[in-house]
């Protein structure tokens, strides 16, 4: 007990120093490890000592890395305004202000700096703030209530909770976890499932990991000083599957939001294993260019190095690993233009939500929990009778209306869709329950796309239940989408900086559409800018522009031809110049459509863009340098 109560004495430098060493570092996570009903951890929680023990639990930092908790005072002034931390005048955290739980201060913990004298950072708004520094990551009371309830604990630099059946499982039910609040008192949380019971995991094994690292997570691809996480989450999974002897067929990773695309990144080392997924994040950088995160996982650089989860659900796709991924097509930033359009991949199942982004899981979870429990105990399905089957035109989109047989109509909190096929992809559109319990529609915010849904496909309707069961109805007809709107073909390719021939890429936001025609190549290994033209023949050779502006060096040059109009050429733009990497966009309008070009382009969320008007060679816009 001598050494516990050792803890709680005030930490000179020279403590600070040894408990902070391997030595302590390994004797704290051995306290923590023993049972949470344990002598020594009853003496820890009457102590108040959990909170300190395990920020020295928490990592082993290389010498000059600290964890670092910013406190800002009287934010209501800066309400929605950014900020930055500075040290030494490089940004080391920034977001935007947001209200803190009520009653308690805004904090920013587990910030990582590399220095330990505050005298060396700054804030760049006029509020009071307080920042402490640390070789232990910083912790609240209420995370440490809650990493208890969901029995969190913590492996080595990797957190987890385990449930259900930690005997002799037969199958392993992988969850990655989420965003929280940015500003919550729990930073760190868990997809625990709360709705699946202890019938439901019988023989299965769930392993419900926490995405512990930096401020808020770091998609669980690096550690707090910045190694990769890889093989030390690989070694987890991996050890608990074969101590028990799983096979990997018997494996299903999910995950919604971050927690899906962290799905995405470690399903790739077992290739016999399923996927569910929630609007994961495709690419990163992209995702990470919104105010929210510019200024802290975006200069992150391993989150850029690494594999994005587009290019790694691409080879899954080739792989025609079991997939099944529920969307929005509001929801851009996400999807990347990537799930909205694939097709003819052979086990992927496409579930097209309505709502934003944060919608979707909720919405969806009758459906997600049904997907789950087949896994764990197996499929139940059932038939029944679609009576009748009618059609609506809208504008550009198709909606449908159906009757169900009185069986069907019996079926409450279920998803109902309507689905067909997409090749051998399958495709469902949620529907909408109306007061009259036998029909099933299609609402506004649910449309068809004739101009890229693969309408006359559709063969059926579907009600999936939290439970399992799933019903379906074969439809009494085929869906008429009409001829006034023609079937477009729409290119689901990537979007590539090495494009010597022209390549066609679709950008998909909400329900409108903008193709493009394009070429792009490298200029410059170590140039800092994007040089983007914007031309009404992408086969036409360009000049480079301001080939006398010494000041900038074209790292890459892009010909794009638009197809649909200006519609989301700010989008087109953002995407090149965040996957060049570099910091500077420049923008050259080309032809007699600048004076509308200019009203769209000159609205790209970059910090340093400059947009031009070829035929004049003026300046139309532009910004300063970050």
């Amino acid at each position: 007990m001598t050494l516990i109560r050792g803890f709680k004495r005030s930490i000179t430098k020279v403590g600070r120093a040894a408990a902070y060493s391997p030595a302590g570092l390994e004797f704290a996570r051995a306290l923590l490890a023993s049972r949470a009903d344990s002598p020594v951890r009853r003496i820890i929680k009457a102590k108040g000592l959990e909170g300190r023990i395990r920020r020295i639990a928490s990592e082993s930092l290389p010498p000059g890395i600290y964890f670092a908790k910013l406190t800002i005072g009287g934010w209501e002034s800066w309400k929605g305004k950014p900020f930055r931390l500075f040290q030494d005048g490089k940004v080391v955290y920034g977001n935007k202000v947001e209200p803190p739980a009520r009653g308690f201060p805004l904090e920013y913990r587990n910030i990582m700096v590399t220095s330990d004298d505050i005298s060396h950072f700054t804030l760049d708004i006029d509020a009071p703030y307080e920042l402490k520094i640390g070789r232990g990551a910083f912790t609240t009371p209420q995370q440490l209530k809650y990493d208890d309830q969901y029995g969190v604990e913590q492996h080595g630099d990797v957190f987890y909770s385990l449930r259900g059946n930690t005997t002799n499982p037969k199958k392993m039910l992988i969850t990655f976890p989420g965003f929280g609040p940015s500003t919550t008192r729990i930073s760190y949380a868990v997809s625990y499932l709360k709705d699946l019971t202890d019938a439901d995991l019988k023989d299965t094994l769930m392993v419900c990991f926490q995405d512990r690292y930096l401020v808020a997570g770091s998609y669980m691809m690096v550690d707090n000083a910045g190694r990769p996480l890889d093989h030390r989450v690989r070694h987890a999974i991996d050890g608990l599957r074969s101590r028990f002897h799983i096979d990997q067929a018997a494996m299903l990773f999910f995950g919604a939001s971050k927690g899906g695309t962290i799905a995405i990144q470690y399903a790739k080392y077992f290739p016999n294993a399923s996927l569910l997924l929630a609007v994961p994040q495709m690419n990163l950088p992209y995702y990470f260019s919104k105010p929210f995160f510019k200024d802290n996982l975006f200069r992150n650089p391993a989150l850029r190095d690494t594999d994005q989860p587009e290019d790694r659900l691409r080879r899954y796709f080739a792989e025609g690993r079991k997939i099944d991924y529920f969307y929005t097509n509001s929801d851009e930033l996400s999807n990347h233009s990537l799930i909205e359009l694939i097709s003819d991949v052979p086990n992927l199942a496409k579930y097209r939500i309505d709502g934003q982004h944060s919608d979707v899981a909720r919405a969806a979870l009758p459906a997600m929990l049904g997907i789950i429990r087949r896994f764990l105990k197996g499929p139940v399905d059932q038939q029944f009778g679609c009576e009748e089957l009618r059609t609506f035109r809208h504008g550009q989109t198709v909606q449908v209306q159906v009757r169900v047989d009185p069986a069907a109509s019996e079926v409450t909190g279920a998803n109902w869709f309507i689905e067909g096929w997409n090749g051998r992809t399958r495709f469902l559109q949620l529907m909408t329950e109306h007061s009259y319990n036998f029909v099933k529609y299609t609402s506004m915010e649910q449309s068809l796309f004739p101009a890229y849904d693969s309408i006359d496909q559709l063969s059926s309707v579907v009600a999936m239940e939290a439970t399992g069961t799933t019903w379906t109805g074969s439809l009494p007809g085929p869906v008429k989408p009409g001829t006034r709107i023609p079937k477009l073909k729409m290119s689901s390719q990537p979007l590539t900086l090495h494009a010597e021939s022209a390549s066609e890429y679709v950008i998909l936001d909400g329900d409108a559409f903008a193709r493009y025609r394009y070429r792009c190549h490298r200029l410059a290994s170590d140039g800092d800018t994007m040089e983007i033209h914007f031309v009404p023949d992408a086969e036409a050779e360009v000049a480079e522009a301001l080939s006398g502006d010494i000041s900038r060096r074209i790292a890459y040059k892009a010909v794009i031809q638009p197809l649909d109009g200006w519609s989301m050429a700010d989008l087109v733009a953002l995407r090149f110049v965040i996957a060049a990497g570099v910091q500077r966009l420049l923008i050259v309008v080309h032809g007699d459509g600048y004076v509308q070009a200019s009203e769209v382009l000159s609205a790209v969320d970059w910090d340093d863009v400059c947009l031009l008007n070829r035929e004049s060679e003026a300046v139309l816009a532009g910004a300063g340098q970050q």
